[in-house]
């Protein structure tokens, strides 16, 4: 090959080889080593970010569910408190109810005894002799009040009866003749 006969060209189809130096070729070999262990190294810390972004989410939704629990805590906890204020008053409502039954009770046997004293006074006014003074006690006075509230039931429920209805124009005729 002459310097006349111009630039060597290819054929279109033949691809062109160039003669590439063995140092550069030694370096072009390292240089794709280390990028495959750049890339094996970028794919293992993808690996770690996407691991720790999941991470950092189930963190997030156990934070979230923890601070629901501690509003949900708090709202037992002060439910917790207004019920016991509430079992308080309860019990302060329970003991003014107590006295105030005492003092019921203390004014009903008052009111039993004026009501004794104004009768004997009246038929001490009226000359009529006077009973001998009742000391009422407290359980036969209750046991009293238990059967004369037997004794109206009972007599209700005879009211209530066929019979007494039925029995009823002839007890009318009975008191207009009377």
């Amino acid at each position: 090959m002459s310097s006349e006969e111009g630039p060597i060209t290819p054929a279109a189809d033949e691809p062109i080889e160039y003669a590439v130096p063995a140092s550069v070729r030694a370096e072009l070999l390292q240089l794709r080593a280390e990028r495959s262990v750049l890339m094996a190294e970028r794919e293992r810390l993808l690996g770690r970010l996407r691991g720790a972004d999941a991470d950092l989410r189930e963190s997030l939704r156990v934070q979230e569910r923890l601070a629901e629990e501690a509003r949900t805590n708090d709202d037992l906890r002060r439910q917790v408190d207004e019920s016991s204020e509430a079992r308080v008053e309860l019990d302060a409502l329970r003991r003014d109810r107590d006295l105030a039954r005492q003092e019921l009770e203390r004014t009903r046997t008052e009111r039993d005894q004026l009501r004794m004293d104004l009768l004997q006074a009246e038929l001490a006014l009226h000359g009529a002799d006077l009973p001998e003074v009742v000391h009422h006690d407290e359980r036969e006075a209750e046991q009293l009040r238990r059967r004369v509230a037997e004794l109206t039931q009972e007599l209700e429920a005879h009211r209530h009866t066929l019979s007494w209805r039925v029995t009823a124009p002839l007890r009318t005729v009975r008191r207009k003749t009377l």
